[in-house]
């Protein structure tokens, strides 16, 4: 009998562990994968930031469930990490997190096994697990396929296997492809299975602007997105957005300035066929931020100054402020009319000011980078000068703590230092960070500009 309530006991207190969700541990990365190579699990880790409102409704909804719980307890050691501190920022870097939520899930030796990302309901996150379990016991992991690519393997098989399973863990496979692409046939090239692989989305994603899948696809948009079963012009979205990433990681990061006029001249491809607007304000935007990564004062001085005034300043801005004007109103009808209640609307007040002017946002920001990249790059009187007057119509077009901060940066590299720390400090009480880390940036900011020192992350 003492057997039989010791074993209920037992049930009953197994049960209550699991019946709380996924339980997270607060060791050390070190003693993590420490642990998880000692119970041969993986580590199952939630990159999250204090700002992500889906990390939050994750932490809310979906990691406390039982059913989660049931699953992650006993295949996963979990852990938790805040990309913007401590061990977290490291940890981020290295496996390239762009986005939040993301989700690693990595073996006991640190190297990643899947990758998943975005907001789930269980049954899709459930079945995120299932696949890192899967490709946890599969007897040729990534590292066997890296080993055979750098042995010289290159056979079509090869490379499409090793596409594949790179984009499991959402690897850049964007020279790969390139390389695979003469060997591939159309029956390869009709493949479902193969094609979704290629275009499974994540910020790593990249694909080489110009090259030989680009040319493809830009010839068989229609076909491709029909393949897929996706909406028309998915697949030229795509491209889009993993020849910037391709752009960003590869051309900028190695300086390949040779690239440079075919990135614009696929970037204004891709913005003819999906009918986009203002091509060539942002042709003018990817030269300027061209020099601006690698570092160019030289170059972009005449970069930035063309964009700006050839090209941000030649916009329709009286018409961008009336469309802002006319949809606010639209979208404050209901509130007014009293059908709904904004005293029940988190962030109002923030998201007020965003909804008012979304349009002149983005002119803002645009502005403000520009701003930025003098600021980080140039050390010339006239042209820090010029900067600090397009940070200022950033600011009248958008009121904004990083406006405010770029503007307390080019200030103090004027030699303005007092107006400069009265800047930051303004810019640390800006409502959208009002007690969150961001403000204690900012104020750490303020001290550094009072001692003479320029800031290196200004916002």
């Amino acid at each position: 009998m003492k057997r039989y309530f010791l074993l209920s006991y037992l049930l009953l207190l197994t049960g209550a562990l699991y019946a709380q969700g996924i339980n997270f541990d607060h060791g050390t990365w070190k003693e993590v994968l420490a642990k998880a190579k000692a119970e041969d699990k993986l580590v199952f880790i939630d990159v999250y930031t204090s700002w992500c409102g889906p990390c939050k409704q994750m932490a809310a909804e979906v990691f406390p469930l039982k059913e989660v719980g049931d699953v992650f307890n006993p295949n996963f050691v979990n852990y938790k990490i805040d990309a913007e501190k401590g061990e977290g920022i490291a940890i981020a870097k290295q496996f390239g997190v762009k986005s939040y939520p993301t989700y690693l899930f990595v073996n006991g030796d640190g190297v990643l096994v899947y990758r998943s990302g975005s907001y789930n309901p269980a049954k899709i996150f459930l079945n995120e697990a299932a696949i890192a379990i899967k490709e946890k016991h599969d007897p040729k992991p990534l590292a066997a396929w890296d080993d055979e690519y750098s042995g010289g393997k290159r056979d079509k098989a090869f490379l499409i296997g090793y596409l594949k399973k790179r984009a499991v863990v959402k690897a850049p496979n964007g020279d790969i492809l390139e390389q695979a692409f003469p060997l591939l046939g159309k029956e390869d090239l009709s493949n479902k299975e193969f094609l979704t692989a290629i275009f499974a989305f994540d910020p790593n994603m990249t694909f080489v602007p110009g090259g030989k899948f680009y040319n493809y696809v830009i010839e068989h948009p229609k076909e491709i997105d029909g393949l897929l079963g996706k909406r028309e012009g998915y697949a030229l979205s795509l491209m889009d957005a993993g020849m910037q990433q391709y752009f960003t990681t590869d051309i900028i990061k190695n300086n390949k300035e040779q690239m440079l006029p075919v990135m614009l001249a696929s970037k204004k491809k891709l913005m003819e066929l999906t009918k986009r607007d203002e091509i060539d304000v942002t042709l003018k935007g990817l030269v300027m931020n061209y020099y601006k990564g690698t570092k160019n004062a030289k170059m972009l001085v005449p970069a930035a100054l063309d964009y700006v005034n050839n090209g941000l300043m030649k916009l329709d801005i009286p018409g961008k402020i009336a469309a802002d004007k006319e949809e606010y109103q639209k979208k404050r009808e209901p509130y007014i009319t009293g059908k709904e209640d904004s005293t029940k609307v988190e962030g109002w007040a923030s998201m007020q000011r965003v909804m008012a002017k979304p349009r002149m946002l983005e002119l803002s920001y645009k502005l403000r980078d520009v701003a930025q990249a003098i600021y980080a790059t140039v050390n010339d009187p006239k042209m820090l000068v010029q900067a600090i007057e397009w940070v200022k119509l950033a600011e009248g077009y958008f009121p904004h703590f990083s406006n405010e901060a770029v503007y307390a940066g080019l200030l103090l590299k004027c030699g303005r230092k007092q107006e400069a720390a009265d800047m930051m400090t303004k810019a640390s009480n800006d409502i959208f960070i009002k007690g969150k880390d961001k403000q204690k940036l900012l104020l750490g900011n303020v001290a550094k500009i009072q001692n003479g020192e320029a800031p290196e992350q200004l916002w």
